[in-house]
């Protein structure tokens, strides 16, 4: 472990945890579990708040600074890492037992439906959910507008609040219906919510944290949408709410059924109608990244929206439908829950190397989210505390190095010699948020030989690198190292 004495900032990294002064809790980088760290005289416990670590004139503390060091710094990784708890169940509901008094049901004021916990839907004829186990029976029924003729809403919040900084929700769903007149509703799975405000993309729009919303009949124009609260809005987006269509989040897949990549994730058959989950199950899953600020939704393992967001999703998982139309269906028109799981995820990869700080004061943090099986193609490399508006790159190398000031840079290159550049192949600009992100295609990853193949079992260390403007010239820094081995 070294310690520089430029003028700076502390930075303790912990796989890919950064305790920093501008942090949230302790536990936003990695929860300590029963441990505790003495930082400059500071312990650092499990559930309290996090001093200011902004303590002149210290640059950083570097768990690794060389090759040879390289062992010291993993040790000193893994010996943090065993005080903290990490891919635990944060809660986990199959609705067997009857679980009404775990949850809080908010809806739009206007209650024209009902929420059974310990619905029997074996019984009703509807096949044992995907992850459900043999002798499993019941799921949560959740109905709206059911004879009034208004829009009707209804939102099941689980009464256990998230904080984790990385965390997945998977929930099995089913959208019934028989026919197609007036059987258009809304299924709803959320995170980050306040308990209180119901989920509605339409008439009216509502809602808190982030959910995603999705038909199971194909019956509107937007079958597929995502809302993102005013709140988390990122610097530079000036959408916020039931964000449209067009919104690079959507990945180009679009918000209606009848869109190629809605079309071949449900066909008909086994779907009733081809483009939506109708009478069939299909498994949803939502995962937030609190240090990156992005958060996924995908059905069936296929990855379906992604977007940024400012703040954090701590809060409330929620389960809920939505008919925001006047006609009314018949009384096999229900949406079914089964199986909801949320887990906390452990850091993805190891942060190492001194940083050095950048114009803004702070030294450049690299995170990665997503994850490391090669065969899912999902890594997503972040980096924050970037100075605004510049462009930048992130580069990739089998091994590491510590070479000051390389390439003009008034920062630390911690990789190489054999450096990739432009991992996910785009220069990138840090906005008005300082920040900047991308997936990785790990099919071709840039090597200095050219693309090549990320196989199971490699270790690949990244780093990015940016243009800053300092005392007046022209230069360029680096954020910390991150070491990846994939699986």
């Amino acid at each position: 472990m070294s310690v520089a004495r430029p003028e700076g900032r502390i930075v303790l990294m912990h796989g890919a945890s950064l305790y920093r002064s501008r942090s949230r809790l302790c536990r936003a980088g990695v929860p300590l579990g029963t441990g505790r760290i003495k930082l400059w005289g500071v312990w650092l416990r499990s559930g309290t708040a996090c001093p200011d670590l902004a303590f002149p004139p210290f640059e950083s503390i570097s768990l690794m600074t060389t090759r040879t060091s390289k062992a010291l710094a993993l040790s000193a990784a893994a010996a943090l890492a065993s005080t903290a708890s990490f891919g635990q169940t944060l809660i986990s509901d199959g609705f067997e037992l009857g679980s009404a008094a775990d949850y809080t049901v908010v809806d739009d004021g206007t209650p024209d439906g009902a929420e059974d916990f310990s619905f029997d839907y074996i019984a009703a004829g509807i096949p044992l959910a995907p992850r459900s186990g043999a002798g499993d029976t019941n799921g949560l029924r959740l109905t709206a507008n059911v004879s009034a003729g208004v829009a009707d809403a209804r939102t099941a919040f689980h009464n256990t609040a998230i904080t984790a900084s990385r965390y997945r929700l998977t929930v099995d769903v089913w959208m019934n219906f028989v026919g197609t007149a007036g059987t258009t509703e809304f299924g709803h799975v959320g995170v980050g919510g306040d308990g209180t405000t119901f989920n509605s993309v339409f008439t009216p729009i509502s809602g808190s944290g982030a959910f995603l919303s999705f038909t199971g009949d194909g019956g509107s124009g937007s079958d597929y949408r995502w809302f993102r609260d005013s709140a988390n809005t990122p610097l530079g987006d000036a959408d916020s709410t039931t964000l449209p269509n067009t919104h690079p989040s959507y990945l180009g897949h679009g918000s209606n059924n009848s869109g190629a990549f809605f079309q071949a994730l449900f066909p008909s058959p086994p779907s009733t109608i081809a483009g939506s989950p109708g009478n069939i199950w299909t498994t949803v899953e939502i995962e937030v990244d609190n240090n990156c600020g992005l958060i996924s939704f995908s059905f069936d393992g296929q990855l379906t929206f992604r977007g940024s967001f400012a703040g954090t999703f701590d809060g409330l998982v929620s389960l809920g439908i939505a008919d925001a139309f006047s006609s009314v269906g018949t009384a096999d028109q229900f949406t079914l829950f089964d199986n909801l799981l949320v887990e906390e995820l452990p850091p993805l990869g190891t942060a190492y190397c001194t940083v050095i700080t950048n114009s803004t004061g702070l030294g450049a943090l690299l995170l990665a989210t997503g994850d490391d099986a090669v065969a899912g193609n999902d890594l997503t490399l972040c980096a924050q505390d970037l100075p605004t508006d510049t462009f930048g790159i992130f580069l990739a190398s089998p091994t590491s190095d510590f070479v000051t000031g390389a390439g003009g840079s008034v920062g630390n290159l911690c990789i190489g010699p054999a450096i990739g550049r432009g991992v996910g192949g785009a220069i990138l600009n840090s906005g008005p948020g300082g920040t900047f992100s991308i997936t990785a295609d790990l099919t071709a990853l840039p090597t200095s030989a050219g693309p090549a193949a990320v196989m199971a079992g490699d270790t690949v260390f990244f780093q990015g690198w940016f243009r800053d403007f300092v005392g007046g010239s022209t230069t360029s820094n680096y954020t910390n190292g991150l070491i990846v081995t994939f699986n």
